[in-house]
């Protein structure tokens, strides 16, 4: 996530009203809490839309053909890039404690079911949405760590340099007092 971006949450689902109902509701916070919506009606289109954005959370539904949410969650998290992106599945069907395994095996931070309750999800997506925000914010204090470490070495080389250079002028103009 580019340090000036708002954190981005990724709805993935290939039923085309679900994907409006959950980007609708979604929408209906994001001024309020800072982020943006995007979407995805595939896990190669999810694929796609992680190569070129960072995102805070994705929502997954896990019942898609062709490339799965275990499939796609397993492709999103094998890149170092989005390795570490929390994934929120999402199912309709009621998923047994061995489809929870595997979910979190596959790198799930959570698991919803639909329909999905509003509140509930909010309470997620802004505990998602306020930790981009503090990592960005830890990422940004690094690299102005970084900066201003840069900065101090370079001044105390030029430091050292100096007092290196008045060194050998003091010896030169002692060596020609005593001359």
């Amino acid at each position: 996530m580019a340090h000036t971006d708002k954190p981005k949450i990724l709805v993935v689902n290939d039923d085309a009203a679900s994907l409006l109902a959950l980007t609708s509701l979604l929408d209906q916070w994001a001024d309020e809490s800072n982020y943006t919506v995007h979407s995805a009606r595939s896990g190669q289109e999810a694929l796609r839309q992680v190569l070129l954005h960072d995102f805070a959370v994705i929502l997954l539904d896990v019942n898609m053909p062709g490339m799965d949410g275990f499939e796609t969650a397993e492709a999103i998290h094998q890149r170092a890039r989005s390795a570490n992106i929390p994934i929120i599945f999402i199912t309709a069907f009621v998923a047994d404690e061995l489809d929870r395994l595997e979910a979190y095996q596959k790198g799930a931070a959570d698991f919803l079911f639909t329909p999905v309750i509003p509140q509930v999800l909010y309470a997620k997506i802004s505990v998602f949405v306020a930790l981009a925000m503090k990592n960005e914010e830890l990422k940004k204090q690094a690299r102005q760590l970084s900066q201003r470490t840069t900065d101090l070495i370079s001044s105390n080389k030029r430091l050292m340099q100096e007092i290196e250079e008045r060194k050998v002028a003091e010896r030169q103009n002692h060596a020609k007092d005593e001359f």
